[in-house]
């Protein structure tokens, strides 16, 4: 089931992720008493100020039993302002242990801007790291 937005997140820190049942959409994680919970399932995000986080664990949980799972994140403040980043990011277990420009395959720690939609990403170009 898609769990539409039913919390105002505009400027409160959220974790994103793609989610991996629902083809096109995001799971947004967000603290509710204390603990992380998913509260939104969205076909267009956008973040500010993100930061990306790959748990090294998880990332080789899927290298060893070739199965998905959760372990990829977009740190960042949500907005409801929409942005158009021009840089294509992805993110595979498989290449690299970070995310990285889909160009070139540099990688992006971080991006003042991040959008995500459907199964994309893009990223603010003048601010990666």
């Amino acid at each position: 089931m898609i769990r539409p937005l039913t919390i105002d997140l505009e400027g409160k820190q959220v974790k994103a992720y793609r989610n991996l049942q629902k083809k096109g959409y995001w799971s947004i994680l967000f603290k509710v008493d204390g603990k992380e919970k998913v509260v939104a399932h969205l076909p267009d995000v956008h973040l500010l100020n993100v930061t990306f986080e790959v748990r090294e664990k998880g990332r080789q949980r899927v290298i060893r039993d070739k199965h998905k799972n959760v372990h990829a994140f977009a740190h960042g403040t949500f907005t409801s302002t929409v942005a158009e980043p021009a840089t294509a990011i992805s993110y595979d277990p498989y290449l690299a242990c970070y995310f990285y420009r889909k160009q070139d395959q540099s990688p992006v720690y971080s991006a003042s801007q991040v959008r995500l939609t459907g199964n994309q990403a893009f990223a603010t170009i003048s601010d990666l790291l």
